[in-house]
């Protein structure tokens, strides 16, 4: 797992991939190679270069979160997914009737997910590909925040940010509380007033927030500004680049991934690797390449949770990401090439390339679950 650390945080045991911007490069000695003394560090450090791209499974360094399996870890995720999406769920209902937020122990609640994110992500996010299409409000809210305490861990955010950071995307759409039903479920285009009420979501969530203790103002602004874009065409405010706040950048990138993913009254839902393309479409325009390509890194090309069919014929599902090649994740083969189920096989299709000097195993394409009327919780654990 490829992640982004600062060059003044970087220890001794830690495997240095590159420059996090490939420029300028580093020096040969350091790339691709595990930091093993304190000199190395100095030298390092002494680069012009504010990040680097470390590879997590390589790295040496002792963990408080030592790194576990996807086999291991997901039902653990699974369990703290559930009871996240019912605190989300008691969130909105102490909205709605006006009561007080106790923020501390949401912050709380929402580090065992954390913890679960730092010693295996692909566990939590292959969760968010589940449809949930009876408690979307809520399971949007989490799965967002999720793919953006992923992103703000990849992008070396501090820990206390990182809960900050999923807190604002867990409340984004409180204000959606006070818009009524006939808009948010409209199946047909919504009408310019119709859009204005739902543009006025940030606002009205942000005038409940300002009124409780204990909000940062970090969480205001992600709130507020997670509908903002890149080159000005977003609301409440019409921002541009770097006066929207970080948080919020990273917010908005995870919410468009995860409301393209998922189905909705007016559209269904486009495969994750679609997602993917489209967002990257958007580079430069709606949302900042660096934000944009951070993210591509982290979930990868093939996100987890796509249900892939394989170059043999077979047929799988991705459940972990190869940083070094994208193009080539770790399958749970489920499917043979009729579509009959088969008994759960791993491959690894970057390992199988790097032994095969010959023809290896690809993915061909990513099939939406709906086409072969599939239940995806069946195989993620």
């Amino acid at each position: 797992m490829l992640e982004k650390v600062y060059t003044k945080d970087i220890q001794k045991g830690m495997f240095v991939v590159c420059s996090a911007n490939g420029n300028p490069s580093l020096p040969e000695e350091i790339a691709n190679t595990s930091i093993s003394s304190k000199e190395t560090i100095l030298k390092l450090q002494r680069c012009d270069i504010k990040e680097v791209l470390i590879d997590s499974s390589k790295s040496t360094t002792a963990n408080i979160h030592p790194k576990t399996s996807y086999s291991e870890e997901i039902l653990f995720a699974r369990e703290t997914y559930a009871n996240i999406l019912n605190m989300i769920k008691l969130i909105f209902e102490t909205v709605e009737r006006g009561d007080s937020l106790d923020v501390a122990q949401y912050e709380k609640n929402i580090d065992p997910l954390i913890d679960s994110i730092e010693r295996n992500p692909s566990a939590a996010a292959s969760l968010t590909v589940l449809a949930q299409s009876d408690k979307y409000l809520f399971s949007h809210s989490l799965n967002t925040a999720i793919l953006s305490a992923m992103l703000g861990r990849f992008m070396g955010l501090p820990r206390e940010s990182i809960t900050q950071l999923s807190i604002a995307a867990m409340l984004m759409n409180i204000g959606e509380i006070w818009i009524p039903d006939s808009i948010l479920k409209k199946k047909g285009k919504l009408t310019k007033q119709e859009f204005s009420t739902v543009k006025d979501h940030p606002v009205a969530a942000c005038k409940y927030l300002n009124n409780q203790p204990g909000i940062s103002i970090d969480i205001i602004k992600g709130v507020l500004s997670h509908h903002e874009r890149d080159d000005s065409s977003g609301y409440p405010e019409g921002l541009s680049g770097s006066k929207i706040h970080k948080f919020a950048r990273i917010i908005s990138i995870c919410d468009s991934y995860d409301s393209m993913t998922s189905d909705r009254p007016y559209r269904e839902a486009m495969t994750p690797n679609m997602a993917i393309k489209h967002l990257y479409s958007m580079k430069k325009t709606t949302f900042h390449t660096r934000y944009i390509e951070s993210f591509i890194m982290c979930v990868g090309i093939y996100p987890v949770g796509c249900f892939v069919k394989l170059s043999d014929g077979s047929y799988g599902i991705v459940l972990e990401n190869t940083p070094q090649a994208p193009l080539l994740p770790q399958i749970k083969i489920v499917f043979d090439s009729r579509l009959r189920a088969t008994h759960p096989k791993y491959i690894d299709l970057a390992k199988l390339a790097s032994e095969n000097s010959g023809e290896s195993l690809e993915i061909e394409e990513c099939i939406h679950p709906k086409s072969f009327k599939l239940e995806l919780s069946r195989f993620l654990w």
